[in-house]
């Protein structure tokens, strides 16, 4: 058996390595070339990424997982613009969390590379098309010439899905209304002063009542590593002074610091603070629920079919995609089509649902990643 997954986030490796320890084959395709540097910050894991981490990287990768974890904060909370909290969530570790799963910070970049662990990547392969073979498998085109058959291919090729869009026409990923600026900084010993003592504790979000927040939250290794300041600003378009896909890093970044001057002086110095090269802009969308397909050997994972809104609950529902196909795929006792068939149906069912669970935590005042503590 044979399976092509387009797409080396983090589903996608994860669910190269369940497939690979379960003896079969895969090839995992990125259209980004080897060289090419990746966005990556600190990523909030609820317990159903960490027991996906666990039941597809062998032990080995898995312990390396929890090595390099951020410290855990104690809760989520929500401040106004001079920085006073207005409400709080405590999360308190679970005393059954090694069955049921705890909750994990990790630096996403990081967990890329361990999950990358031991798999030979085909970079540079932009996928373009596939088609439907007579005798059941799937063949799929790439930009750079290259051609794979498989019986099944796995888009985990994100928001912006080509598979999603060639075989499922209809899907919908609709914009929010918010575009949002964010980077890092990194937590010396200037940036630490400057940094609110909620975003040292767990994840905050700054929330103002125009319609911009800033979710604010410091990723601090347990051991090894350069701490650093994860911080987003989100607001309508109409509030960015510029076109944001077309302005470079500098003038986004300087943008970000304007955008929140009348609130708290230290936040603007925190965005100053960063670090250039870290700062991206995009936008927030959210897919709109569609009824099941007709199962064929073409399904998808994470954002490719279900993206949400940031609410510190998408990686490990991604995640919880790879490890639900992987076991199907690898514990089926009937055809693969079947396999596919039961993922695709309770995928749907738990994806959908945090997409509107998502939404609701994006529009309540929480702001998007208030989840995560």
């Amino acid at each position: 058996m044979n399976v092509v997954i387009v797409g080396a986030g983090l589903a996608g490796p994860l669910l190269a390595q369940g497939l690979r320890g379960a003896g079969i084959d895969v090839e995992l395709y990125e259209r980004e070339a080897a060289d090419q540097p990746s966005q990556g910050y600190r990523i909030h894991f609820g317990p159903e990424g960490d027991l996906a981490l666990r039941e597809c990287l062998p032990p080995d990768l898995y312990d390396q997982v929890l090595a390099t974890a951020g410290k855990r904060g104690s809760g989520v909370r929500v401040l106004d613009p001079q920085l006073r909290v207005v409400q709080e969530m405590l999360v308190p570790p679970s005393a059954t969390e090694e069955e049921t799963g705890r909750h994990l910070t990790l630096d996403r970049l990081t967990l890329r590379q361990i999950l990358l662990t031991g798999i030979d990547v085909h970079h540079g392969a932009s996928f373009q098309r596939y088609e439907l073979l007579d005798d059941g498998r799937v063949r799929v085109f790439f930009a750079n010439g290259a051609v794979a058959d498989a019986d099944l291919l796995v888009a985990a090729d994100g928001t912006h899905s080509r598979i999603r869009a060639q075989l499922l026409p209809d899907a919908e990923v609709v914009e929010t209304g918010l575009s949002e600026v964010f980077g890092k900084t990194p937590l010396t010993g200037q940036a630490r002063a400057l940094t609110p003592a909620a975003a040292l504790d767990g994840f905050c979000t700054v929330v103002g009542a125009d319609g911009r927040f800033m979710p604010l939250a410091a990723h601090q290794y347990t051991s090894g590593g350069e701490d650093y300041l994860m911080w987003v600003v989100v607001a309508p378009p109409a509030m960015f002074p510029v076109d944001l896909p077309a302005a470079d890093k500098a003038v986004l970044q300087e943008v970000a610091a304007e955008l929140v001057a009348d609130w708290h002086p230290d936040l603007s110095a925190l965005v100053r603070l960063g670090d250039p090269n870290s700062v991206h802009t995009t936008t927030v969308r959210t897919a709109k629920p569609l009824p099941h397909w007709e199962t064929g050997p073409v399904t998808l994972v994470g954002d490719a079919i279900h993206t949400m809104v940031p609410a510190g609950i998408g990686a490990a529902v991604a995640l919880r995609d790879a490890a639900l196909l992987c076991r199907r795929v690898t514990e089926r006792t009937g055809s693969l089509l079947d396999a596919v068939r039961a993922y695709e149906t309770e995928m749907l069912d738990y994806g959908f649902a945090a997409v509107e669970l998502s939404q609701r935590r994006g529009s309540s005042g929480k702001a998007p990643g208030s989840a995560t503590p």
